[in-house]
């Protein structure tokens, strides 16, 4: 009764009264005493809540469907010319640990991802140094992207050297992503259909090729798999570097506040994701490599070959277009989408106190953590200084190196929280089989990377453990990781 009343009189002292948009409201001075009306703040639209569609258009972006095309031909060589198990094998390790995101997503749906994960189950000294290491993946990989870009279309426009078109992809990356994150996915739909329509170009003129050059081309399985040419060492190592086309599904978890299920749907959408994307690249490069068996039309081309070789199957034109589409893919809008990845990563670390708390700033109206994000451009363009002169395939392992080692410590946390402590009833093939198969796959090809690599890559986790070390002993700084 007492609600009823409060309800008739504040329906009694407001009027509405027509405006440009439709009926505004404001109270009569008169029934508030002679006071002036009081103006409403402007409220404010929350951020589009993002479906499995939107999850699923956003990782493909990330892995992009056409990225074999900047790798194919460095893989080919490496795995003495057998690409598609290279990536078959990757894709294979990256479902294990898909199973294991659908294990600590429901449990801990938070943007911090496997941060939040290893925290909570295992220790915050070891969900900090996986946050770490998700931070040298995601850091990296928009300047990768741009360097790849660049390379693409420097190979046809020589004159505009390759850290040009990376500060030509920034710049668009900059403006887009401190932008609303709906928005951003709306613009990468559309560039996600093109990519799709490019890769299925190259099917059919690939098929149609190696029907009409039988002496040169053919359909067999050792484009798959030839034992004669195996060898475990250069085999692993090619799917270390072909990894870098699956490990970007990852990003999907850092959207789980933004999930209209953050529960179920990031984890859904991860293996929908990895399914296809993994009959994609293995289609692909079973065909590419059924076009050109020894791989002569690639020769001396580790970065660009497979340009050389769509130019081969379709024409001139189409080698062109295989370039700037794959350069406009991987640049613009992978770039756009691994910063959006990685702006969240900093928000929720900044949130818990593992970073300085001006990165844990959100834009009411936007839903972006702009200063994250703004953050997260001005490092990648100074990291483009040292990372160009590196090389494209050494910056890609790099990358993988984060990627892989949170991925392979994100199969132990199931194994610890699941199968070890017991805090979650699970049956025993999703508590410790599949989570240990998921741990052995990505250790194995994290492994397979180059020393120097690997040396770059633990030197990253000690800078880490020191800077733990200093904020938590010496500043006696708490970092609250719930």
């Amino acid at each position: 009764m007492a609600q009823s009343t409060q309800e008739e009189r504040a329906s009694a002292t407001t009027v509405a009264v027509p405006g440009e948009r439709g009926l505004r409201y404001h109270h009569d001075p008169e029934t508030q005493g002679g006071k002036p009306p009081v103006t409403p703040e402007k409220k404010i639209p929350a951020p589009k809540r993002l479906g499995i569609k939107d999850m699923v258009s956003y990782g493909m972006i990330m892995m992009v469907p056409i990225a074999p095309f900047a790798l194919y031909a460095s893989i080919f060589q490496t795995s003495n010319g057998m690409p598609a198990l290279s990536y078959l094998i990757g894709a294979v390790g990256m479902l294990f640990t898909v199973f294991s995101f659908g294990v600590m997503i429901p449990l801990f749906p938070s943007s911090g991802s496997i941060y939040t994960y290893a925290s909570q189950t295992i220790s915050p000294a070891v969900g900090f140094v996986a946050g770490w290491l998700m931070l040298l993946q995601y850091l990296i990989t928009p300047d990768l992207m741009f360097i790849q870009a660049g390379q693409a279309l420097n190979q046809y426009l020589p004159e505009v050297p390759v850290w040009a078109w990376c500060l030509i992809f920034l710049t668009f990356v900059t403006c887009l992503s401190i932008r609303s994150l709906g928005n951003a996915i709306k613009v990468e739909k559309v560039a996600l259909v093109c990519e799709i329509v490019v890769f299925a170009m190259f099917i059919v003129f690939g098929v149609v090729y190696i029907f009409g050059h039988p002496a040169t081309s053919g359909f067999t399985l050792t484009a798959l798999v030839d034992p004669s040419k195996i060898e475990p060492k250069s085999l692993m190592g090619s799917v270390s570097l072909g990894a870098m086309s699956f490990v970007g599904f990852g990003c999907v978890a850092t959207l789980t506040e933004e999930a209209k299920d953050p529960k179920k749907g990031p984890a859904k959408s991860m293996l929908i994701i990895v399914v296809i994307l993994a009959c994609m690249f293995v289609g692909m490069c079973y065909v590419a490599t059924c076009v050109d068996p020894t791989g002569s039309i690639m020769a001396g081309h580790a970065d660009t070959g497979f340009y050389l070789l769509a130019g081969t199957v379709g024409g001139p034109w189409f080698g062109v277009v295989c370039a700037v589409a794959n350069a406009i893919a991987l640049g613009a809008f992978t770039g756009l989408t691994a910063t959006t990845s990685i702006s969240r990563v900093l928000y929720v670390m900044s949130r818990s106190g593992a970073l300085p708390k001006e990165l844990g700033i959100m834009d009411k109206k936007t839903g972006v953590p702009q200063v994250a994000t703004l953050f997260v451009c001005a490092l990648s363009l100074v990291m483009l200084l040292f990372l160009i002169p590196l090389g494209m395939t050494q910056v890609a392992k790099l990358s993988n190196f984060g990627a892989l080692s949170t991925y392979c410590l994100l199969n132990i946390c199931v194994i610890w929280y699941a199968f070890g402590r017991k805090q979650v009833k699970l049956p025993f093939w999703r508590s410790a089989v599949l989570p240990v198969l998921g741990a052995l796959v990505t250790g194995a090809i994290l492994f397979s990377i180059d020393p120097q690599i690997l040396f770059m890559g633990w030197g990253w986790v000690l800078l880490g453990v020191i800077y733990y070390l200093v904020q938590t002993r010496v500043f006696k700084h708490e970092i609250d990781f719930g």
